[in-house]
């Protein structure tokens, strides 16, 4: 991130019309803050609406642990060199049980430390990243091979939304949350 400054205000959390301050009620009670993100898409109510649904629905409880869910995002993250995300998502890995041993194998890139079907998903999201989704036929085999199609459906749209954070936060120079 430069140190340019934000391009967007980060409006006051009192200021938000009741949706979105529910939304940001939510936020305080699961992590004790509210995301800079989402203040700054708080601009625009219906679009930090479906980004918080979309957030449920991409990292919350489902066929994939939640785990690997961070740190797949902790990858991305590290992929797009998005300090912001990187940020939040490695603190949410640890509360999720992380060890250092694993955010500094996926922050290497190197997998062998994880089971099979978890070194598949992250090296699919190395695949996905850079290259705008376009991942070659042995990636994805690699991928199917350990995980049912509602899986990767889940691990794909995880990769594919936090690539999307990395670019909003980036664009904006969303600072990190403190």
């Amino acid at each position: 991130m430069t140190d340019k400054g934000i391009r967007v205000p980060l409006p006051p959390l009192e200021d938000a019309e009741p949706e979105v301050q529910r939304l940001f009620d939510a936020f305080m009670r699961e992590r004790g803050n509210v995301p800079n993100l989402f203040r700054a898409a708080s601009l625009r109510p219906p679009i930090v609406l479906t980004l918080f649904a979309h957030l449920r629905a991409v990292t919350g409880p489902g066929e994939v642990p939640v785990l690997l869910k961070e740190l797949l995002t902790v990858r991305v993250s590290q992929l797009n060199s998005c300090a912001y995300c990187l940020a939040s998502h490695t603190a949410l890995s640890r509360k999720h049980g992380a060890t250092d041993e694993q955010l500094s194998s996926v922050g290497d890139g190197h997998f062998d430390g994880f089971e099979p079907g978890w070194r598949a998903a992250l090296a699919f999201a190395d695949a996905m990243t850079p290259t705008g989704g376009d991942v070659t036929d042995e990636s994805y085999a690699e991928l199917a091979r350990w995980w049912t199609p509602p899986q990767i459906v889940e691990i794909t749209s995880v990769i594919g939304f936090f690539n999307y954070f990395n670019r909003f936060a980036e664009a904006l120079r969303i600072p990190v949350t403190r």
